[in-house]
């Protein structure tokens, strides 16, 4: 790319298991030699993101999502009834190690994690300090993990407030916005009858996702939206089987591939724009200087 193309950002959002689409939109983009500047996450996005910001190699995570197991997941359970079912420092451990124990400034793209003040129901952007616990903090579900305790604020998932940061990769400088929202099937199949009432409050709380998702995607230039085959709120079951996991990596990979001629044409678009501005400011610049 030339030094006249827009700086692209990537906003990955959040989803519980279909956020393994992110590695495959991720692989596609960089077959497709899409230049990532920016990226912000969500939950499983930040972890995503997190380790592509860190690390060059995809295939390293694709083999440690593939190793994982029942056996592992239960080995990172550390029980609590204060705050979340899990504790979560065996997780964060965990994320360490994923993460080679990086922090923000050695990362090799800018990157930002998204996580919600749960007093206050506000977004807050960590971009600084250890990694492992900015996306521990993003990836605090409720009722789930613990939220983190950062400072004078108390962390849980970014998905509350943010659950594709569109508006965060902007402000960290990107010109052109690519956002890949795990979660556009909400209602795959619409129904026909209400539901029992075991399944009211999961269903209400899709439709506020839904909604909370819709307005974060509006700001974005390339919306990729992989049809995964994760129907749960959570899916844990694709964490745990290669070839589950496999398939939703497979769906983000097809769903990126679709977009790429349209990235390439708003690279191409967005460059001319800012080459056309930058001869116009030389114009004016050599014009004042004649005058003088």
């Amino acid at each position: 790319m030339s030094e006249n193309s827009p700086k692209i950002g990537l906003a990955l959002g959040s989803g519980g298991a279909r956020g393994l689409a992110h590695i495959g939109v991720l692989k596609a983009l960089e077959k497709a030699d899409i230049k990532i500047d920016y990226v912000a996450g969500s939950s499983i996005g930040a972890l995503i993101g997190a380790y592509y910001a860190a690390s060059p190699t995809l295939s390293k995570l694709e083999e440690f999502i593939f190793s994982f197991n029942k056996r592992k997941g239960f080995a990172l359970f550390d029980p609590t009834l204060r705050g979340g079912l899990i504790k979560g420092n065996k997780f964060e451990k965990l994320i360490e190690d994923l993460l080679d124990e990086k922090k923000f400034e050695r990362l090799r793209i800018p990157f930002s994690a998204v996580a919600t003040d749960f007093n206050t129901a506000e977004e807050v952007v960590l971009d600084n300090g250890v990694l492992a616990k900015a996306v521990r903090a993003s990836i605090s579900v409720p009722a789930v993990f613990r939220p983190v305790e950062l400072g004078k604020q108390i962390l849980a998932d970014g998905g509350l407030s943010n659950p594709v940061p569109v508006s965060v990769v902007r402000e960290m400088g990107a010109d052109l916005v690519i956002a890949v929202n795990v979660e556009p099937s909400y209602f795959y199949k619409p129904i026909e009858s209400l539901p029992p009432l075991t399944g009211i409050p999961a269903h209400s709380v899709n439709i506020l996702r839904h909604n909370l998702t819709f307005h974060s995607l509006k700001t974005a230039d390339i919306v990729i939206s992989p049809d995964t085959p994760v129907r749960s709120l959570v899916g844990w079951d694709y964490f745990f089987d290669r070839e589950k996991a496999r398939a939703v990596i497979a769906a983000g990979e097809k769903a990126a591939e679709k977009a790429i001629p349209e990235i390439r044409r708003l690279v191409e678009e967005r460059g001319k724009r800012k080459e056309s501005i930058w001869e116009k400011f030389i114009i004016v610049f050599k014009n004042k200087h004649r005058l003088r």
